[in-house]
């Protein structure tokens, strides 16, 4: 049986296996080093690379948003606003990274069939 949406989503933000909720996904968050299997359950986190595409997908959806931020405000020097902008979408996308591939799993998991579970 699998778990409801909202726990397979509370794991992800713990950046726990999806399957057993205590196994971790990366062995160091900062310098993105994953598992590729689950050190307390086995399961294989990402066996077919399914998972980035939803890293493309969750990077452009960020990157409107950015567009969309940068349109509405009117900075006083132009320069200044992109230089803020630039970094701001970098640091956004190096600091959700970790998140949006643990969500990436979850959604996986949840998609499986029973090969996957």
């Amino acid at each position: 049986m699998r778990p409801p949406i909202r726990v397979l989503l509370r794991r992800a933000f713990k950046l726990r296996c999806p399957r057993c909720g205590e196994g971790p996904i990366f062995r160091r968050v900062l310098t993105y080093k994953e598992y590729e299997v689950c050190p307390r359950c086995e399961f294989r986190y990402d066996p077919r690379g399914e998972s980035v595409a939803f890293m493309y997908f969750s990077t452009a959806f960020l990157t409107g948003l950015l567009v969309i931020a940068m349109l509405l405000t009117r900075p006083q020097n132009l320069v200044v606003g992109r230089i803020f902008v630039v970094a701001a979408a970098l640091g956004l996308y190096l600091v959700t990274m970790p998140l949006r591939k643990a969500i990436a799993i979850a959604i996986n998991y949840l998609h499986a069939g029973e090969e996957g579970r």
